[in-house]
């Protein structure tokens, strides 16, 4: 493949700040990061690959309203942006080289295992008409519209009629420990259960998604997931939830007991 022009980002791989998963986001799909994200940044990233094993890489950014021309200037000398029809560009640059009929791409970076250095160029993937570097950058021509384009397709589960019944706001009536009568009832906590298996946990001034929920028959199960996951178990039947976060026959697992709104 010739690799002589400027290319264009078709899709980049991105951690998704919901489930903490690493998925393949579109350039359409950047669009509705939040300002300041760094994979929205790369949404109009430009990549060159230049003679010497260079490859310049460009992300546009926005000149903020009022900047004088002297600071744009001083930046753009400095080598660290270039300005192209107007547009200002960071600048960074890796490095690229061919063995045989492979290029490999080097984002200069450098990592040790045991104290042995990790080679840092990584063999691209031809997708199509497109190129995968780094195992997280697919880009294609800048004058070509790609024949393939990586996307994490997310599951779509059909809600079942009983999870449609369940779905709604759940609020803490109380906790406590297996082996303890006493019920802790000293600050508010809710869930809401989406009828599509997911939803969120309101508590200790946290809002923590649940990855998934299900229901069969009155069986319960559902997921948290924030820094880790926790899994419970229980029963939810006519309004009341009734769950634990470890096995309920051992005296330091905690009950969780809600009720429907």
């Amino acid at each position: 493949m010739d690799i002589g022009s400027v290319w264009r980002l078709v899709s980049i791989r991105g951690m998704n700040p919901e489930t903490f998963e690493m998925e393949w986001i579109t350039a359409e799909e950047l669009s509705e990061r939040p300002e300041g994200d760094f994979l929205k940044m790369m949404q109009n990233a430009l990549f060159m690959f230049e003679d010497g094993g260079v490859v310049k890489v460009l992300s546009e950014v926005k000149i903020p309203e009022g900047t004088p021309q002297e600071e744009i200037d001083a930046f753009v000398a400095s080598g660290e942006a270039e300005l192209i029809d107007g547009d200002l560009f960071m600048v960074r640059k890796w490095a690229w080289k061919t063995e045989g009929d492979d290029l490999f791409v080097s984002d200069n970076s450098h990592a040790e295992v045991f104290g042995e250095v990790l080679d840092p160029f990584r063999k691209a993937e031809i997708a199509g008409n497109t190129l995968v570097i780094l195992d997280n950058y697919q880009i294609v021509k800048i004058d070509e519209m790609p024949t393939e384009v990586k996307k994490t397709v997310k599951e779509v589960k059909e809600a079942t009629p009983e999870m449609q019944a369940a779905a709604g706001e759940y609020k803490r009536l109380y906790i406590k420990m297996v082996c303890s009568e006493t019920k802790e009832t000293d600050k508010e906590a809710r869930l809401v259960l989406n009828a599509d298996g997911t939803g969120m946990s309101y508590r200790d001034d946290l809002e923590i998604k649940i990855k998934e929920w299900s229901l069969n028959g009155t069986e319960f199960k559902m997921t948290e997931k924030f820094l880790g996951t926790i899994d419970y178990t229980g029963t939810l039947e006519n309004g009341h939830l009734d769950i634990y976060n470890g096995d309920p026959a051992k005296p330091m697992t905690y009950e969780y007991v809600f009720d429907k709104q």
